[in-house]
């Protein structure tokens, strides 16, 4: 009989490469243990919180180069996946053995780079398909769920030092399944660059700001829970369990996601709620509604942005990569206004978030503008 965490993978039936499922889902795990270890690191090596954030500028800054750049210089093909699995192995080994901060930085930009050749190739994968983008969107609620407590329970006992032995060592199962990957969008002709219409360059701005004012909020959100909000770690690991739990419907969602910058606004509006009402109950129900919310409204944004575009493998590479410039961007000035009040990080960063749905649900209705009045009018029938 297989194990409880494999049938809830056969009941979801992903209709994707299972080397591809199981690269994504330990990237995964890497970017949900990064709020756990930013104030494991600040604990250890005696930084602010603040400063230690830059580790997770430097993993999204390789995430960004990688998936920006391999769109123009790379096929998305087995050797590629290969090559991203053997830096992920590496890097943690090194961030495990890191004598000083900075050595720390670089061990974690050289992650990066493998956790953006593997997003680039699984949803080059799937882009301009909604049937399966539902199949990769819905591995990070999937694994986050299960991650998060073990995480916790990991970084509190054993510290972050060996919570990296762990990371490389789940490198390795994707390594399994390599040899056995069929990539369909390595078949796929490979033509010239071109520019993004101006629809999907409105949608790639908002992608980008989106996750500007998300990571901002987010990467801090173990810190709050912690040293603002007052809950012990394990507290705050169920709580990023919920988070991704949340997710799980709204990423396998199968409908019809019309008007994603409206579920987009309460991602915004939970992000306001984390950092600026600092109560349990509160805490607690805006990590909830951020999961649902932005697994509702990402996949939607994609799908949107594969409709406006002439090439969607392009617009592939190009939307991870903005949103990847958003992520590193976004912990730069999460980590100074967290320095200066949660409270200020919370409005800037909702801020920014709501700003970036308003702008979806603006371009969407310039290119549908029976979709607002329609959602509308269903929704109050």
């Amino acid at each position: 009989m297989p194990f409880a965490p494999v049938r809830v993978v056969q009941t979801l039936r992903p209709d994707i490469p299972a080397g591809v499922f199981a690269a994504t889902a330990v990237s995964t795990v890497v970017f949900a243990a990064t709020p756990f270890l930013i104030p494991a690191i600040a604990g250890d090596r005696d930084l602010s919180v603040g400063l230690v954030g830059i580790v997770s500028t430097a993993q999204l800054a390789g995430f960004m180069l990688a998936s920006s750049l391999a769109p123009r210089f790379l096929r998305p093909r087995r050797r590629v996946m290969t090559i991203a699995i053997v830096l992920g192995v590496l890097a943690n080994l090194l961030s495990a053995v890191a004598p000083v901060f900075a050595f720390l930085v670089g061990t974690r930009f050289v992650s990066g780079v493998s956790l953006g050749l593997i997003a680039w190739i699984a949803w080059a994968e799937v882009f301009g398909d909604n049937e399966r983008v539902g199949d990769v969107a819905v591995i990070g609620p999937l694994v986050g769920t299960i991650a998060s407590p073990i995480i916790a329970i990991v970084v509190d006992e054993a510290g972050p030092d060996w919570m990296f032995v762990v990371l490389a060592g789940l490198y390795l199962v994707p390594a399994v399944f390599v040899r056995s990957m069929h990539l369909e969008a390595s078949k796929r002709e490979r033509g010239e660059r071109h520019r993004p219409t101006r629809a999907a360059f409105a949608i790639l701005v908002a992608l980008g700001t989106l996750t500007l004012g998300g990571s901002a909020t987010f990467v801090f959100a173990g810190a709050i829970g912690t040293e603002i909000v007052g809950l012990p770690a394990f507290t705050v690991s169920l709580v990023f369990a919920a988070n991704a739990l949340a997710g799980l419907p709204s990423a396998r969602f199968r409908g019809d996601r019309r008007l994603a910058g409206l579920w987009l606004t309460l991602t915004g509006l939970a992000a306001v709620t984390i950092g600026a009402v600092h109560v349990p109950v509160a805490f607690w129900s805006a990590m909830i509604v951020w999961g649902f919310a932005f697994w509702m409204g990402v996949p939607g944004a994609f799908s949107l942005l594969a409709e406006r575009s002439r090439f969607p493998d392009e617009r592939a590479g190009d939307a991870q990569a903005v949103m990847a410039l958003g992520r590193v961007v976004g912990p730069l000035i999460g980590g100074v206004l967290y320095e200066i009040s949660p409270t200020m990080l919370g409005f800037g960063a909702g801020g920014v978030i709501i700003a970036a749905a308003v702008l979806l649900v603006y371009v969407e209705w310039r290119i549908h503008p029976e979709v607002l009045g329609e959602t509308l009018g269903r929704r109050s029938a």
